[in-house]
């Protein structure tokens, strides 16, 4: 089923009946997470199998995981044939483990930690402290430093969920006479790999905490552009490398609330020459406030990390305070409802 026919849906449903699918999102989250954590994807690869041999093989209960592949399969997520044997769609495909896109560490991202974080929004609004800090005792970041398994998952999820949007940046953006771009905060280096790959001439500088930054050579070498990379172990509110002639910034600022993205800013336009251009990537929330992600994004990032999507008129009035010009917003292909754009700045 398409989206335009899930929203024509949605529209022709009577309000109690929409506001009970609202209301059950939750469950489907967890159903979800069942599925991703135990593995079945995988299991369903090669051929279809029932509910009894997958049980057998995960160790679970038989009955029970039937109820959560039915339901899962009542929405599009597996199919159950007549002979009671579960079988993968294409949007069960995306939570196998080792396929270009993987969703899986995502769905157990949801499940195991954002879902708790999300049940104590009430009492972030009522004393404006990010629900994961509540639930966990401390902030994502601390925590993730303090625990590597949670830090594997998340590095996944977040290398999963940044593999489409980062395939249509260089078509969005012109890097042709960029010979130097530096990647801030990069992660495993993903968009960066996908920029130098379209672009032979450019040389990249990908700067990440050491945690992060160790498996991001694996990355690169994966996709043949590693002899053309230099890896900083550093700390973005501190220092990052000089000499670039792009700054890249992608999915970074909306993780921090005004002040920390301004302390952000404030460092890069230290190390930028008056020529430098500084790229932020991120989801704008629309100024009509149209129907899009961004705006569940919006929350999503104060309940994990304290910090906010932004509109565009936002953006511009951070960058001006950072010392910059904002000089044109440049959007990506993607679909409007969940759409990266280029922020372009320069020094002022």
């Amino acid at each position: 089923m398409s989206s335009d026919n899930v929203r024509g849906t949605v529209r022709d449903m009577p309000p109690p009946a929409i506001m009970r699918q609202m209301f059950a999102g939750y469950r489907m989250t967890q159903a979800l997470y069942v599925a991703a954590k135990l593995g079945v994807a995988d299991l369903l690869k090669d051929e279809p199998k029932t509910s009894s041999e997958l049980a057998k093989s995960l160790g679970v209960h038989s009955d029970l995981l039937q109820r959560v592949l039915r339901l899962l399969a009542s929405l599009g997520v597996f199919t159950e044939v007549e002979d009671g044997r579960f079988t993968l769609t294409p949007l069960a495909a995306l939570l196998q483990s080792d396929v270009s896109g993987s969703m899986r560490a995502l769905a157990i991202l949801e499940g195991e930690w954002y879902e708790p974080a999300w049940s104590a929004l009430l009492n972030s609004v009522n004393t404006g402290t990010p629900g994961f800090e509540q639930v966990f005792g401390m902030k994502l970041f601390p925590y993730l430093a303090q625990h590597p398994h949670a830090a594997e998952v998340y590095n996944a999820a977040m290398a999963g969920a940044t593999s489409a949007e980062t395939l249509e940046i260089p078509a969005a953006y012109d890097f042709s006479d960029v010979q130097t771009l530096v990647d801030v905060g990069g992660g495993q280096g993903a968009l960066l790999a996908t920029i130098l790959t379209a672009h032979p001439h450019v040389r990249g500088v990908l700067l990440d905490h050491p945690a992060v930054i160790e498996s991001a050579r694996r990355v690169l070498e994966a996709n043949g552009v590693w002899s053309r990379c230099t890896l900083v172990a550093g700390d973005f509110f501190v220092a990052v490398p000089v000499g670039g002639d792009v700054y890249v910034l992608k999915w970074v600022l909306h993780d921090w609330d005004d002040e920390d993205a301004l302390r952000i800013l404030r460092t890069c336009r230290r190390a930028m020459g008056q020529q430098a251009k500084l790229l932020v990537m991120e989801k704008i929330i629309p100024a009509n406030n149209e129907p899009s992600y961004a705006q569940l994004s919006d929350l999503n990032m104060f309940i994990l990390y304290g910090g906010r999507e932004r509109t565009e008129r936002e953006y511009r009035r951070l960058l001006a305070t950072a010392g910059f010009t904002l000089t044109r917003v440049i959007p990506t292909s993607a679909p409007a409802w969940n759409r990266v754009s280029v922020i372009e700045g320069t020094p002022a």
